[in-house]
């Protein structure tokens, strides 16, 4: 049997990796800026260094030189370096498949709250996606921001897991249950957009043994398996999220400034733009992992 420390059944694996895990959050610094050039080519050692970021704390935080902010063809560039090039074209996602998070009043995307200045709650990308296009990784990069408000919450995913598991390892069982998470269709009038989802909150991705997590936080157009343990388990991980501990980061992005990541937890705080300050995000989202971030599950 392939050694793996997100199979439940499995302590040995785990017992090490969490080890490991919990020494660089101890021993490290969840937030130190990566500086980049302004040319679209990383160095190793900078390419190294957010690799390890995101390996140990589940993201990276990215700078370019002051006065420069950077555009989506430079953001897709960043991406392929990292090995992720299989990226997600959704639903409001502009014509290159990177999405512009602003607030617009027009549109289909005026019915969705990533297109507003609300709070967005917490939760990770694609959690309604097919099974076969579950977002494992994306890039948010800051190209202005807003006069007030808009700080991000992070948590990285693999920290949850272990949060969950070490409080009960039955909550593992509930969450990564088939039928632990339902999201209804989307669907106006009689135009279906996307079928009912349903299926676990964490799974491991069979080809590479990494974590795979779908989450949201929202109440409205949600279903939960109706199992007590299931539902002690959202109830202990909402907790952990809301409580602004446990290895939760908060973190407002400035101008050329970026996340790189693997699918973590996050959260936005509402925002107030001005004339002068009008808030704007590129998003690229993709179907692969950031490259070598993923430790091969026999290496445990």
């Amino acid at each position: 049997m392939t050694s793996n420390p997100f199979d439940i059944n499995q302590s040995r694996p785990y017992r090490q990796w969490r080890a490991q895990k919990l020494e660089w959050l101890q021993s490290g610094t969840q937030v130190s800026i990566h500086h980049l050039p302004s040319t679209k080519d990383l160095s190793p050692s900078q390419k190294y260094s957010i690799q390890e970021c995101c390996k140990q704390y589940g993201f990276a935080v990215y700078a370019l030189p002051e006065g420069v902010q950077g555009d989506k063809t430079w953001l897709l560039t960043l991406a392929a370096q990292f090995e992720l090039h299989h990226i997600d074209s959704n639903l409001c996602a502009d014509e290159d498949s990177v999405t512009s998070l602003q607030v617009l009043k027009g549109g289909q995307q005026k019915t969705y709250i990533p297109y507003s200045n609300k709070p967005l709650n917490w939760h990770t990308d694609g959690y309604y996606n097919a099974r076969g296009k579950r977002i494992q990784s994306f890039l948010l990069h800051c190209a202005s921001d807003a006069e007030t408000g808009g700080e991000n919450g992070l948590m990285d995913t693999e920290l949850a897991y272990i949060r969950l598991r070490d409080e009960n390892p039955d909550y593992i069982r509930a969450l990564m249950h088939p039928e632990a998470l339902s999201i209804p269709p989307n669907q106006t009038g009689e135009n279906l957009i996307r079928d009912t989802e349903t299926g676990p909150v964490f799974s491991i991705a069979p080809q590479t043994g990494c974590l795979l997590t779908r989450y949201t936080a929202r109440k409205r157009y949600i279903h939960w398996r109706e199992d007590e343990t299931t539902l002690e388990a959202v109830a202990f991980l909402q907790n952990l999220l809301t409580s602004g501990e446990n290895g939760v980061v908060r973190y407002r992005l400035s101008p050329g400034q970026g996340i790189i990541c693997n699918n973590v937890l996050h959260c936005r705080t509402g925002f107030e733009d001005s004339p002068n300050k009008q808030r704007l995000y590129f998003r690229a989202r993709y179907y692969d992992r950031v490259g070598e971030t993923c430790r091969h599950p026999t290496s445990y």
